[in-house]
């Protein structure tokens, strides 16, 4: 047993009808770990872990509106704080996927994310605020946060754009908070039910902050003001910065160049070939390539003509996952990749 979660496995108080019982973690040696990484700019922290293990063996009881008994699956949740790697940027927890014990424990669910390491920087008596969290899912329950925006195979890699978001609130008491903006909510929700490394990337574009200003008095037609890096100012009713607007004025990019639905209206697209061959399991010697956008994002319908070395020349349309038609093993070494307008 690490260090890192030995203080943390301490005996749950539950109660199982009425007998006391070991509520403790105990996980074995040989545990599957889960280990999350997660890399740090410089100007933030990694927030204290939150760690929930579940039991479908000791069951919590509770009664429901009517005095009857409720039963549901005993939780035993801690926190973490995760450990940096030497000097790096990166910052790591392991986790024993089977929790052991009586209860026969296992991973359930884990709540991270960073935040500003000092407020201060961005004027006296600022705050951290929120944004810039995950949260992880490994079986079939809600998390604390509720369900899972996103369910993936495998292991889990997440990076992700955010943006200094400035707010000062007057309504309900006075506040000025630095928060990060993101896409999505304050928190990103995947289940990975097979994961055993979560890695965690937050890009923080530190010179393009936005400002909000809350109205003083509630009444109709007063709106938070929001002021853009680029001087433009909105008051259009929302509670919180476009992002798709400050992903625009960073890069000079038009709004459905961060749209995959809507990437072939970009005036720029500027798609591309990975160079990973993706074998086709159910036809042998057949493999496909994957085409994404310079945001990551998989290209579906899109038109694709690749040249092999010898001349022979591979086009279609892209799947909705992205990937080409599947293509025979003289397609791996390719001269050329084109992506014309599509013409039929």
């Amino acid at each position: 047993m690490t260090s890192v979660y030995t203080s943390a496995l301490t005996v749950l108080a539950l109660s199982l009808n009425g007998c006391g019982q070991d509520y403790s973690l105990s996980p074995p040696a040989d545990s599957e770990q889960i280990t999350v990484t997660v890399k740090v700019p410089k100007e933030l922290k990694a927030e204290t872990m939150q760690v929930m293990y579940r039991s479908a063996t000791c069951k919590r009881i509770s009664q429901g509106p009517s005095g009857q008994r409720l039963e549901s699956d005993g939780h035993h949740g801690f926190d973490v704080q995760l450990k940096r790697q030497g000097q790096s940027d990166l910052y790591q927890v392991k986790l024993p996927k089977d929790g052991g014990g009586a209860c026969r424990w296992h991973l359930a669910n884990v709540i991270f994310g960073v935040t500003y390491a000092d407020p201060t920087r961005f004027g006296e008596n600022v705050t951290a605020g929120a944004g810039g969290g995950v949260v992880v899912i490994f079986d079939y329950n809600n998390s604390p946060r509720g369900g899972a925006g996103i369910e993936v195979d495998g292991d889990l890699t997440i990076k992700k754009e955010y943006y200094p978001w400035l707010k000062e609130n007057f309504l309900g008491g006075y506040s000025k908070r630095i928060s990060l903006v993101g896409e999505g909510s304050i928190y990103l929700s995947y289940q990975a039910l097979q994961a055993r490394q979560v890695y965690f990337e937050p890009i923080l574009h530190s010179d393009f902050t936005v400002y909000s200003t809350q109205p003083k008095v509630k009444k109709k037609g007063n709106h938070t003001t929001f002021t853009y890096p680029d001087g433009s100012v909105v008051a259009d009713g929302q509670s919180q910065p476009d992002f798709l607007k400050l992903q625009m004025i960073r890069t000079g990019r038009d709004r459905d160049c961060f749209d995959v639905w809507r990437y072939a209206n970009c005036p720029g697209r500027r798609p591309q070939l990975l160079p990973d061959w993706l074998p086709e399991p159910d036809q042998p010697g057949f493999g496909r390539y994957l085409i994404v956008d310079e945001w990551g994002n998989k290209l579906p319908s899109y038109f694709y003509r690749l040249v092999g070395e010898n001349g022979e020349v591979f086009q279609g349309l892209t799947e909705l996952n992205g990937r080409t038609n599947p293509l025979p093993e003289s397609a791996r070494a390719l001269s050329k990749a084109e992506f014309p307008e599509r013409v039929w």
